[in-house]
């Protein structure tokens, strides 16, 4: 297989990889009053920020938090393996 064709599937690859991590990542990824929504019993605090107190609601909140930060490992790490690849293709398409 020739280097360019190679490099483009490579890259293609790369950016089906960082579309599906972004795509799991947004279904765990939660605003406040998503969690609240999701994580407070009817019988629950007045306020949002009372109920943002509560136990369910604060994992909640923690698993979104380790998925941002997931998205974003994954997101630098297939950035960090395309620019050589983009660099390469480029200097072959305007030598």
């Amino acid at each position: 297989m020739e280097n360019v064709t190679s490099d483009i599937l490579t890259g293609l690859g790369l950016t089906i990889t960082l579309i599906g991590a972004w795509i799991t990542a947004r279904a765990v990824i939660l605003k406040d009053a998503d969690a609240v929504h999701i994580g407070v019993s009817r019988l629950a605090g007045e306020t949002d920020e009372e109920n943002l107190q509560m136990p369910m609601v604060q994992n909640l909140l923690a698993s979104s938090r380790g998925a941002r930060r997931g998205l974003l490992f994954i997101a630098g790490g297939t950035a960090l393996q395309i620019v050589p690849i983009a660099v390469r293709l480029v200097s072959v398409a305007f030598p």
